[in-house]
């Protein structure tokens, strides 16, 4: 009896002891957000606060939890947040909100070849996560980072969608070549070009395409930008402009997965235009600029009818337009175990606010990664595909007399109309027609591009691990244009066809048409292997990185053109059928190929003790084909040290209550650059071409320099870190100071001011960059609900050039009679880019330009800023959130070379279109329009560049929906600037003979004001 009363019994008081057990706990739910913009946050720490019961949130940030019946409160943290205690409340459900720490010393930064925790760091490294980015319509990575670091200075070439910019990191050295960092991207350092959008289309030279235009924007992860040689030379002589390193978005999300989809629509408007003359003050302007030139009132009054067409045609509204352009993106991301994914999707399709300027991009990515044998071994994929298609308007660099689109819109007589009665294109006088060439030029490109890395990581023993890594990048593209052969030849007289020095005669355009069609590819190949120790010792901690890389680079080009078409068409009704293979004759341009590699070996070691002293040593050795056997290898070494002064026992007691964090930082080292150099420079060069199967024609081109030097740059600096006790406020401060040597430079051969050939010499002489950095993150007001953070960042450069033993010219200046002139020098004791033109005093009683020294030319200024800064205020209120960016860049000129093309009063007396400026003025209409400080203009601006509005609404209703945001962005809303010209923030390529410009504006393509409304929806 007693044994079947303990049968029952005994499960009974255990069923009963585990009821209690459960009564004794309760399950808690929450959520956990950004406080910025209640985006949710995923992977999130909660912990029951004195116990080591926890778990982490879900991709929608929700979280459930089973905790002990007398928990009170949670713990609440994650990397990059600070960490909050939160009250259980009565009904077991907690919503928390994490804001971002200032300065975060838990933020983990991506270096070369590895990571660091912002601690750690002993270089002057800036990172911009995707909280921070400009936002907006955003057509290439540079333009979300524009303006948000210090010590990097992004300058777009135009408005156009999809253009270049000149992006100096520090400052610029190069006098030749390159001036550009490297970009890395998921490890794959690219390689430079790529793209035919700097070739010739359908006139002349054309703002290159940006080299980053391939990703979509909203893959990225955070940019990490590598300053100083500490930081950059584990990429060696790669690193001399600074380092780049682009992180895309890994997979996310649990083992259910999630979807995101945004899209938005953006209206672009031209946010500037020129004042000029309508037709009415068009021809009072003209018949007194005649009067002035000698013309009696009679004689003048007959010049003016002479030139009135009677219409009252706005050129510029003939040409601008009101650009709509939408985005669609969806990614799903996964992540369970040993195993994470994301794809993604996004199609882009920007309009110019120029007539005929487009670009539209298709991108596809996988980002895989899976961890096999207990986690030791984990394999990674990740690859890119886009396809850019891009559409130009007839807009040049280096347009004369008779002007590209914007010039010749600027200059048009308002009276003229558009078209003729019966329907052709009006033309007077060999003036062009700004809509007949919008028409009658087409030009296109079709870019894809492919890159892809996939890498294995092995661990071999606790701390020490080996990964290998494969990448590929891969670029063809296609440009072809055509020029209509109902374009007069008076007015486009585009004349023979030059290959190889010899005429083809009978291509003149007129009756004719013309084609060209242009095929670049670009490939490169990396193999990397290293190895990686890290580990811990007690008070040290080590961890070094030792490795091997080798890349190559291969570039094929080919052309050809064709005229005269196999139909004829002539008539303003006729169809002209755009096709390559329609017209009767061809002939091939000369083709291009080059070829390099490059190999190194490089190690990094990063030591730190008791984490107070931190001591980073690195050295990279590089190898690159293009030199000779005589120097074919450089070495490039850094060191750097930090001390965390908070640390130290004595400070904790006398600064902790000030300062959270206070460190000192150093650093000096050396970098190498050798991407400006040609792949043959060593050697001897010659050309032999046969042109239309005539008799083969030899020339050479290049004689070869097997004792040419790496270009080295050395730099050193220092630095304080530091955060306010409460975390409110955080600084970091660095002094840099970069000097520049063994420069590379593609000379005239020894002989004489008329070579026959170049070689690749290294200059004499020294660049040198000294400046300061400064940041600042302020947690102004930090309520439950209302929350507002100031970023504000600065840099000053000061450029220098000493021992150049020639003073070398460059900075073309176009137009009317300008032919041969040049506006800039690079000349000791003055900055690169210096101004060098005669100093213009005003105009005499005559009207006639004076001139300081007899028209001698001095050196006025530089087009480098002495100083530019960054200032970003968020706000939020609840769930909404607003991001207001501006920035300012002053101490530099700009060249108005728009200006001294077309706005001058002898531009009135020939019937050309001015300003309202030029107008008014007391100028001849005979004095001359020779470069001078007349067109040069200080570019001081300040611009409200970014405004983001968004709205983040309450899902916990809306089944499946783990997130949604509506949005609002404005860019360049807003524009503070004595500068005449449409916008001082601008650079035109004027370069001669390789050696780059700075700072002109020549009919640049307007940058646009843009209004975006846009929704982010997660499932």
């Amino acid at each position: 009896m007693l044994q079947r009363l303990q049968r029952v019994i005994l499960p009974v008081l255990m069923l009963m002891a585990s009821l209690a057990g459960q009564a004794q706990n309760k399950t808690v739910t929450g959520r956990v957000t950004d406080a910025r913009d209640n985006a949710p946050i995923a992977g999130a720490s909660v912990v029951v606060k004195g116990s080591k019961t926890g778990t982490t949130t879900n991709a929608d940030g929700s979280f459930t939890l089973s905790a002990p019946a007398n928990a009170l409160s949670l713990v609440i943290s994650s990397v990059g947040y600070g960490t909050i205690e939160v009250a259980i409340g009565s009904n077991n459900k907690v919503q928390a909100s994490l804001a971002s720490e200032t300065g975060s010393m838990t933020d983990v930064v991506v270096v070369g070849y590895g990571t660091r925790r912002v601690k750690d760091l002993t270089g002057s490294v800036a990172r911009v996560g995707d909280r921070d980015f400009n936002k907006g319509q955003i057509a290439t990575p540079d333009q979300m980072l524009q303006g948000r670091t210090p010590g990097v200075l992004v300058t777009p070439a135009s408005g156009e969608p999809g253009a270049a910019a000149t992006i100096n990191i520090r400052g610029t050295g190069s006098i030749s070549g390159a001036q550009e960092p490297l970009y890395v991207v998921d490890g794959v350092p690219l390689q430079q070009g790529g793209t035919l959008g700097s070739a010739s289309g359908a006139e002349g030279g054309t703002t290159p395409k940006n080299p980053l235009m391939f990703l979509n924007p909203s893959d990225i992860e955070s940019i990490t930008v590598l300053k100083d040689a500490s930081a950059a030379a584990i990429y060696g002589s790669r690193g001399a402009n600074g380092v780049i390193i682009i992180t895309t978005k890994a997979g996310r999300g649990g083992k259910k997965g999630q979807f995101d989809f945004n899209a938005n629509t953006s209206i672009a408007q031209t946010a500037r235009r020129y004042d000029l003359l309508s037709s009415e003050d068009f021809l009072v302007g003209a018949k007194k600029a005649n009067i002035d030139g000698g013309a009696d009132p009679l004689g003048a009054q007959e010049a003016v009818k002479a030139i009135d067409f009677g219409a009252n045609t706005d050129w510029q509204d003939q040409i601008f337009r009101t650009a709509i352009s939408n985005n669609y993106g969806l990614n799903w991301s996964y992540s369970n175990k040993g195993t994470t994914a994301r794809l993604s999707g996004s199609y882009d399709n920007q309009n110019g606010i120029i007539k005929n300027t487009s670009l539209e991009r298709m991108t596809a990515r996988a980002n895989l990664g899976q961890k096999l044998l207990n986690n030791k071994l984990k394999l990674e994929t990740n690859l890119t595909y886009s396809n850019s298609k891009n559409s130009y308007a007839p807009i040049t660099n280096n347009a004369g007399f008779q002007g590209s689109l914007l010039g010749v819109a600027l200059k048009a007589n308002p009276t003229a109309p558009v078209y003729n009665p019966d329907g052709s294109f009006f033309t007077s006088d060999g003036q062009r027609n700004a809509v007949q060439m919008l028409n009658y030029f087409t030009d296109n490109d079709n870019v894809n591009r492919f890159l892809g890395n996939f890498s294995a990581e092995y661990q071999i023993a606790k701390g020490l691990s080996y990964k290998a890594v494969l990448g590929l990048d891969q670029v063809e593209s296609e440009r072809i244009s055509f020029a209509d052969p109902r374009l007069p030849d008076g007015v486009y007289g585009i004349g023979d066809i030059g290959v190889f020095g010899v005429q083809i005669n009978g291509s003149a355009n007129a009756g004719n048409g013309r084609t060209t069609k242009q095929n670049l590819t670009s490939t490169s190949q990396l193999f990397e292997q290293y190895l990686t120790f890290d580990k811990s010792f007690g008070k040290h901690a080590l961890n070094a990185v030792a490795g091997f890389s080798y890349q190559n680079f291969e570039t094929k080009y080919t052309g050809k053109a064709g005229w005269g078409l196999n139909t004829a068409v002539g008539k303003p009704s006729d169809v002209f059928v755009k096709d390559f293979n329609n017209f009767k004759n061809y002939i091939d341009f000369v083709p291009g190929y080059s070829s390099n590699e490059l190999q190194s070996v490089f190690g990094r070691v990063n030591y730190t003790f008791a984490d107070k002293y931190y001591l980073t040593a690195t050295v990279r050795s590089d190898g690159s084909s293009k030199f000779g056997a005589n120097n074919k290898y450089g070495t490039f070494p850094a060191l750097a040290a930090k001390w965390d002064v908070m640390e130290e026992g004595w400070a904790k007691n006398t600064l902790g209550k000030l300062f959270g964090t206070f460190a000192l930082r150093a650093n000096y080292g050396r970098l190498g650059s050798q991407d400006n150099l040609g792949a043959y420079a060593a050697l001897n060069l010659q050309q032999v071409y046969s042109v239309r199967g005539g008799t083969p024609i030899t020339r050479f081109i290049q004689q070869g320099n097997p004792d040419l030097k790496w270009e080295e740059v050395t730099t050193s600096g220092i630095g304080v870190d530091l955060t306010s006790k409460n975390g409110r406020f955080g600084l970091t401060f660095d002094y840099y100071d970069n000097m520049r040597e063994n420069m590379l430079f593609f000379a005239p051969t020894p002989g004489g001011f008329a070579p026959t050939s170049y070689w690749w010499i290294n200059l004499p002489g020294k660049v040198t960059n000294k400046g300061v950095e400064l940041s600042l993150n302020v947690k102004a007001i930090d309520g439950p609900k209302f929350k507002w953070d100031l970023n504000y960042n600065m840099t000053t450069v000061n450029n220098s050039i000493t021992g150049l033993p020639i003073q070398i010219n460059t900075g073309e200046v176009s137009g009317q009679g300008l032919t041969g002139s040049f506006a800039q020098v690079l000349s000791n004791g003055s900055p690169i880019f210096s101004w060098y033109l005669p100093v213009f005093q005003g105009f005499d009683g005559n009207g006639i330009g004076r001139y300081e020294n007899n028209s001698q030319n001095a050196i006025s200024g530089s087009a480098l800023p002495k100083y530019f800064a960054g200032l970003t205020n968020n706000f939020t209120y609840g769930r909404w959130y607003l991001s207001v960016f501006v920035n300012a860049i002053t101490g530099h000129y700009v060249y108005n070379n728009t200006a001294n093309a077309f706005f001058l009063k002898g531009s009135l007396k020939n019937a050309r279109n001015v300003t309202y400026d030029v107008f008014n003025s007391n100028e001849n209409p005979f004095n001359g329009n020779g470069p001078s400080t007349r067109f040069l203009e200080k570019g001081d601006f300040l611009r409200l560049s970014n405004l983001n509005l968004s709205y983040s609404f309450d899902v916990s209703r809306l089944k499946g929906v783990r997130s949604l945001s509506a949005y609002f962005s404005g860019q360049n809303l807003a524009l503070w600037s004595r500068y005449s010209g449409i916008d001082p923030e601008v650079n035109v390529d004027k370069s001669i003979n390789g050696i780059p410009s700075r700072g002109f504006d020549y009919t640049q393509f307007p940058r646009p004001r843009l209004l975006t409304f846009g929704v982010n929806v997660g499932f």
